[in-house]
């Protein structure tokens, strides 16, 4: 019997979707950025079954899977910032904040791998997602596969920066909480996003240090 185009496609998706979801977590309270029509436009079609299939996986595993793909738009897509998925999908799923508001999350560890994380809030209008504000909660170790998963890892809670600068984040797809797992030993990284927006933001004073990327903790001048 001859295997069609489309059963060997759902293959290869399937293939992919077992690389990708090797170990992984994702937002799930509140919900974290979910894909669609958009981020299909911009990652392409295999990122987007991937995507759909497990909505946990890795950033190494998407490039793999989107390097030799027509429809991938690197100038579009942008693994590295919210893992590529886009506010476009979102639009119905952002949150509202006030400043200095305590913040209950969970992020869901689904399989474990021994890294570090910290959840940052980045500015979505730049390519690699600029931080805006770093360390809101940071684990030097994460997810170790050595002890049992800790609850404090999953549940826990952050404080919204009451120092954002002036007109950010008042708007939806301006600003995005971000978890950042980074796992050396197996090279995967994971994250997730949260879009939100703030009410009543105070505003950074004119001067004060920026980051220019979200994996970035060093410290440089505003506007660089």
């Amino acid at each position: 019997m001859q295997l069609t185009t489309t059963f060997l496609a759902s293959l290869t998706t399937l293939s992919s979707i077992t690389s990708v979801a090797n170990a992984h977590g994702y937002f799930t309270n509140p919900k974290g950025r979910q894909p669609g029509t958009a981020y299909q436009n911009a990652c392409g079609q295999q990122a987007y079954y991937n995507m759909m299939g497990s909505i946990n996986g890795n950033i190494q595993g998407l490039e793999q899977v989107v390097a030799n793909q027509d429809d991938y738009n690197p100038d579009e897509c942008w693994l590295w910032k919210c893992k590529g998925l886009k506010y476009a999908d979102n639009v119905d799923n952002v949150q509202t904040y006030a400043p200095g508001q305590t913040i209950p999350l969970t992020f869901t560890i689904a399989a474990p791998h021994t890294g570090h994380a910290n959840i940052s809030i980045i500015d979505l209008s730049t390519p690699s997602g600029t931080i805006l504000a770093s360390n809101l909660k940071h684990w030097p170790t994460y997810a170790s596969t050595s002890t049992p998963i800790q609850t404090s890892q999953e549940d826990f809670s952050i404080t919204m920066p009451e120092d954002l600068p002036a007109s950010k984040c008042e708007k939806g797809g301006e600003c995005a909480i971000q978890m950042f797992w980074d796992a050396p030993g197996v090279s995967q990284t994971y994250e997730s996003c949260i879009d939100f927006v703030v009410k009543g933001a105070s505003g950074k004073r004119d001067g004060e240090a920026g980051r220019g990327h979200a994996r970035d903790f060093g410290v440089r001048e505003v506007g660089e």
